[in-house]
């Protein structure tokens, strides 16, 4: 299970401030060595049966590694998302039945059988990774990122800070961080993921695209009227 909090910083200078802190409220705030290049790519089948059953499929590339993503979203509250979650290191291949033995590959494998996957959006981030400490234990791992999303030919940018729960942590932790965090900054709960706004684009696309053929019809009709 994911629990994670999400938080647009539309202020880059908010940004940096979050980058250099070492404490938040009560917690101890690590980070770690180096930030991680992150591409990703999150796939569907042609009739879109992943998105249909509110589930995703992503391959992610971080430092040469192959890393297959199932999600399956509770939805979101919010900046507050709650989803089911199970992954695989992958070599070849993106279709699930390339995938070692692994419950990803069972559960993505109910959804999509033996549908080919096209790749639908793709996500490039620079991501700064530090660890969350409360009272000893590693609870949360706070996340900042910040890259662009690209669909369909179109690309937005982002920068934003994601707080994701560990099995220590507890949903009053997080409750505790966010509030902490939001006393302290001017930040704005972000209820979509980066998935969920690459759909928007291609939605966009599609939208238009149905409408330029009914604006031909109406400029027709004015002109012959």
């Amino acid at each position: 299970m994911e629990i994670e909090a999400k938080f647009r910083v539309a202020d880059p200078r908010i940004f940096t401030q979050l980058l250099s802190l070492s404490t938040l409220g009560c917690a101890i705030l690590i980070p770690h060595a180096a930030p991680e290049q992150q591409h990703t790519i999150y796939f569907d089948t042609p009739d879109e049966a992943l998105r249909a059953r509110r589930a995703s499929l992503r391959v992610r590339v971080v430092a040469g590694r192959r890393i297959a993503t199932v999600k399956r979203s509770h939805g979101a509250v919010g900046g507050l998302h709650v989803r089911d979650e199970w992954e695989t290191p992958i070599h070849a291949g993106v279709h699930p039945r390339h995938w070692p033995p692994s419950e990803a590959r069972q559960r993505a494998l109910v959804v999509v059988g033996q549908k080919p996957l096209v790749a639908r959006v793709s996500v490039y981030t620079r991501r700064h990774c530090i660890d969350v400490h409360l009272e000893g234990w590693p609870v949360a791992e706070l996340c900042l990122d910040e890259g662009y999303i690209e669909a369909g030919g179109r690309i937005v940018g982002f920068r934003e800070l994601e707080i994701e729960l560990r099995e220590e942590g507890t949903l009053t932790d997080l409750d505790v961080l966010c509030a902490a965090l939001t006393r302290r900054f001017s930040l704005e709960s972000e209820p979509r993921g980066k998935r969920t706004r690459g759909l928007a684009l291609l939605d966009a696309i599609s939208a238009t695209s149905r409408a330029q053929p009914e604006a031909v019809e109406i400029a027709l009709s004015a002109r012959s009227a």
